[in-house]
Formats: C-alpha cells, sequence, structure tokens
C-alpha cells in the first residue's frame, strides 16, 4: 500500500513527458538568457547609478552600527533621522554583519551575482517540484525564465537596490517545495528578515501541514529571540514600542504605497477600512492557494501567497513584488512542457505588462516600468495600483482555471505534500 502510494503520488504528470519542451524553447531559451544578461550589463556600465545599491548600503549601516553597539533605528544612511531608514528586526542586521567586513563595491557587486545565482537556484527548484529531470530541457526552460522573471520590473529594481527579497523567495520556496521534515525553517527565517512571510505560516496551516507551520513559527520566534539576545534595546523598540508597524518610517509620498491599503488610502477610504480589506484580501488568497494546492499546483499556490503577502502589507514598495516570478514560472510550464497556448500567451503578456523597459532616460539613471510612465488625466493615480490590479486578475485567472481544468490537469506537486501523504500512510498502518 506504502509504495503504491509512493508510487501514485509522486507519478502526477503521466501524460506528459516533462523533459520534453517547444523546439524553440531549446534553442531560445538560453539565447534569452544570453541577451538579458548582455542588457543588464550595458545598463549597468551606461548608468553607474543602477549599481549603487543603496538598501544593501542601508543593511551594511545596520550591521555597523550593531557591531558598534550603536542604535539602529534613530538615524539613517545619510545621518539624519528621516530618510534611508533601517526599518527591518534587529534579527536582519545581525544576518547582514558579513556585510560589514567587506568593502561596498565588493558587496555590491558580490550582491548582484548572488541575486542571479539565487534566482536561478529558485526556478530550477520550482521546476524540478514540477517533474522536470536534468537535461536539455530543463536547461533551457530555466534558461528562458531567469532571463525574463529577471528584467520584471520588481526584480530587476530589487538588484538595482540591492534588496533581500529574492532572498525571501529562495528560502520560501526550498521550503513550500522542499521534502524535508523540518520545513518550515525557511518561512520562519523569511519572517524573521522581513515580516510579510509570514503570511505562508497561515497558508501551511490551511494546507494542513501543521508540523511545518509549527516549525516555521517557532524557527520566527527564535529569530526574535536572538535579537532580544544580541541587542535588547532595539529588540524592545522595534517589537513592544511599536517599530515594526510605524508606516511613517518608511515613505510619506501617497504613490509610494502599492499594497491595497495605499490603493484605499488613494481613494480616501479610513484607515481602518484599508487594514480590514488587507485582512479580507490575505484570507481570500490563502483560501485559493489552498485550493490550488489540493490540486496539486504548489507552485501556483506559493505565487498566490507570495502575491498577497505584498498585496496585505500595510505598505509595500514596488520591488516587493518578486512573488510574480513563481507565477511567470508556473505558466512557462503550462505552456511549454503542458503545452497551453493560453498560458504561453498569459506569461508573456505578464512580462510585458510588468516589464523593468526603459520608459526615458532622463537624469542619472532610467526610469523603468509601468509605474514610470508619464502620462496625463487620471493615470498617476491608477499606476500606483496596477500591481494590485494585476494579482486580482491572476486571482480570478487563477479560479478559473482551477475549477474548470486544475483537475484533469497534468498537476504538479510539492514533494513536501507527497512526503507528508506518505507519513500519513506509514502511521496508520502502526
Amino acid at each position: 500500500m506504502t509504495t503504491e502510494t509512493t508510487q501514485n503520488n509522486t507519478n502526477t504528470n503521466t501524460n506528459t513527458n516533462t523533459n520534453t519542451i517547444t523546439p524553440w524553447v531549446r534553442r531560445g531559451g538560453p539565447a534569452i538568457a544570453a541577451i538579458a544578461l548582455v542588457m543588464y550589463i550595458a545598463a549597468y556600465v551606461h548608468w553607474p547609478t543602477l549599481r549603487m545599491q543603496i538598501d544593501l548600503m542601508v543593511y551594511r549601516f545596520a550591521a555597523e552600527h550593531l557591531v558598534a553597539g550603536l542604535d539602529l533605528y534613530s538615524t539613517g544612511l545619510t545621518g539624519n533621522h528621516t530618510e534611508l531608514l533601517f526599518i527591518y528586526p534587529p534579527f536582519a542586521a545581525i544576518c547582514a554583519t558579513p556585510l560589514a567586513l567587506l568593502d561596498s563595491a565588493t558587496v555590491q557587486w558580490l550582491w548582484l551575482f548572488g541575486m542571479v545565482a539565487a534566482l536561478t537556484y529558485a526556478v530550477v527548484r520550482m521546476l524540478t517540484s514540477m517533474g522536470m529531470r536534468a537535461g536539455v530541457a530543463l536547461v533551457s526552460l530555466t534558461a528562458l525564465l531567469v532571463g525574463v522573471t529577471a528584467w520584471l520590473e520588481p526584480l530587476r529594481l530589487t538588484a538595482e537596490l540591492g534588496q533581500i527579497n529574492v532572498v525571501l523567495l529562495v528560502l520560501v520556496v526550498v521550503d513550500v517545495l522542499g521534502r524535508s521534515k523540518w520545513s518550515g525553517i525557511g518561512i520562519g527565517l523569511a519572517a524573521g528578515l522581513k515580516l510579510t512571510p509570514a503570511l505562508f505560516i497561515i497558508y501551511l496551516l490551511a494546507t494542513r501541514r501543521f508540523r511545518a507551520a509549527l516549525v516555521a513559527g517557532a524557527t520566527f520566534a527564535a529569530t526574535v529571540g536572538l535579537g532580544f539576545a544580541v541587542a535588547p534595546t532595539d529588540s524592545t523598540t522595534y517589537w513592544l514600542h511599536g517599530r515594526f508597524d510605524d508606516v511613517n518610517r518608511i515613505s510619506h509620498d501617497p504613490l509610494a504605497n502599492t499594497s491595497v491599503r495605499g490603493l484605499l488610502l488613494r481613494l480616501h477610504a479610513s484607515p481602518t477600512v484599508a487594514t480590514v480589506a488587507s485582512f479580507v484580501v490575505a484570507a481570500i488568497a490563502v483560501l485559493i492557494a489552498a485550493m490550488a494546492y489540493r490540486r496539486g499546483q504548489a507552485v501556483l499556490a506559493l505565487a498566490i501567497v507570495g502575491l498577497a503577502s505584498a498585496a496585505a502589507s500595510p505598505f509595500s514598495w514596488s520591488h516587493h513584488w518578486v512573488w510574480f516570478a513563481p507565477l511567470v514560472v508556473h505558466l512557462g510550464y503550462r505552456g511549454y512542457v503542458a503545452g497551453s497556448k493560453a498560458a504561453a500567451v498569459s506569461m508573456w503578456l505578464l512580462c510585458a505588462l510588468l516589464g523593468g523597459w526603459i520608459v526615458f532616460t532622463a537624469g542619472d539613471s532610467p526610469q523603468a516600468g509601468i509605474l514610470s510612465l508619464r502620462l496625463g488625466g487620471v493615470w498617476p493615480e491608477i499606476l500606483p495600483d496596477a500591481y494590485v490590479l494585476v494579482f486580482a486578475a491572476a486571482l480570478l485567472g487563477s479560479v478559473v482555471w482551477l475549477r474548470r481544468f486544475g483537475g484533469d490537469a497534468e498537476l504538479e506537486r510539492s514533494p513536501a505534500h507527497d512526503l507528508e501523504h506518505l507519513e500519513g500512510v506509514e502511521a496508520g498502518q502502526h
């Protein structure tokens, strides 16, 4: 019985050869990745400001303050208390301490190449979780997907600013799609670095992965405890004096907040209504993600929860929406392995809409992506809502697809799902 269960749960792509892809992807995937890399290098050489990675310097600044025993939160990188402030938990400063040992130029280049490596690793993990095996097909599709996702504006801006969003993505991908009995550690660490990935703990509960949820919660608590042990005063300021939800320390620009809360506040809703709506959006998204998970669509579920964490956050910069990358991977797999033309078209439409294409080049650095469009009329009010609106469309499309086709399609399934199911069968035999 155990052997049969394992075979049935792990062989979920019986009608799809997961190492066969569309011929043009086999040839064109590496070419697209090479073009994307050349464009990155050309942009970085032409506009030196693109490699300033100012947010990474804020992390380095916080690490230096931590090592020196100075306050993390009273002043920012520029020396005043109003700009470029460190706004993350003390645990993030602890993790950043190696940055304080290197010069800024070394840190910047290592971080850039590290981000590309991390993104590549995440894409490979997602594709292999859907059944692809090592070979030319996996390499070609990975190259294609890394090439296009690296130029999604949230990821391009993550590289420009030196943000840690791709690190969070990798931690969650390894956890949600992994086989380890200790799944949950990555989510707990991600939540300890930035609070929003904690939504994945709710997702684990919704999908009845109680052990992983417990491990994630315990790991998050450990990051808080480590912060109190290393920096008790800063931890008290952050956790007990309300610094963790002080949105005013992030930005005073009403157009900068790309979350549901930002959208509603721009429509003059009350803060209470905006907060309640954010919780409702998160709850609905988790329910839809759980439905996707039950139908074997683990990567789609991952994308939905990640996007919901950005949508439901009190404040989200545009670079927080790196969770569109798993959605692109899901669509790419469906389009070029499972053979869905609709999925392939949707993938390219999403990449075109959210791509980091250069809008104009006035000033020291180019303005890129849909949020940089300079249009008249009501567009300046609508454009900051673009990510929320695309997310809403993705949610609706996911529900329609799951209800109409999800049960009959060749389904990817999280290895963790197989492991937990197998453990349940074995437990029932004793």
